[in-house]
């Protein structure tokens, strides 16, 4: 199967997906410039707070796992921006090098992209476990779509 590259990365289908992946990456790339101007530069207040209480609040399953400061929510949001641009960085490449699926990768990013925000600011508005599990299954079926296309129709 010798597919011509340059028709594969002149296709608009394509462009639109790289597109996609670029919005999130300047995402990315905002909230990393926003955590070190939120950041107080000092120790997190799990290590000055009393480690029972730490503890305690830990335990819940069902509650937020973040304490409340705009700083460690903001950490998380970049956390969560990092890894599913990663994890999209990977299959995106995985695609394009396999010449493989157009249309339903890019219709697949925008989605993920889609998921990403909505779920990333979830994430600063109140983070909690059983939210990063759902939202953790989408992406990694969406990935898990985007590589098996790769496969399926390029490799």
């Amino acid at each position: 199967m010798d597919k011509n590259i340059d028709a594969f990365v002149s296709d608009n289908n394509v462009r639109l997906t790289w597109i996609a992946f670029f919005t999130q990456w300047v995402l990315w790339g905002a909230v990393y410039l926003l955590r070190h101007v939120v950041s107080e530069g000092g120790e997190s207040s799990k290590t000055s707070e009393d480690p029972e209480t730490a503890a305690k609040k830990e335990g819940k399953f069902w509650k937020g796992s973040t304490d409340g400061r705009l700083e460690n929510r903001v950490a998380n949001l970049n956390n969560v921006l990092r890894e599913n641009t990663l994890l999209l960085l990977s299959v995106l490449i995985l695609n394009t090098f396999g010449n493989a699926s157009t249309r339903a990768v890019m219709i697949i990013t925008w989605i993920y992209f889609a998921f990403t925000v909505v779920f990333a600011f979830s994430e600063l508005i109140y983070g909690n476990r059983v939210v990063r599990l759902g939202y953790s299954a989408i992406f990694y079926g969406l990935t898990l779509a985007i590589g098996g296309l790769s496969f399926a129709q390029g490799w």
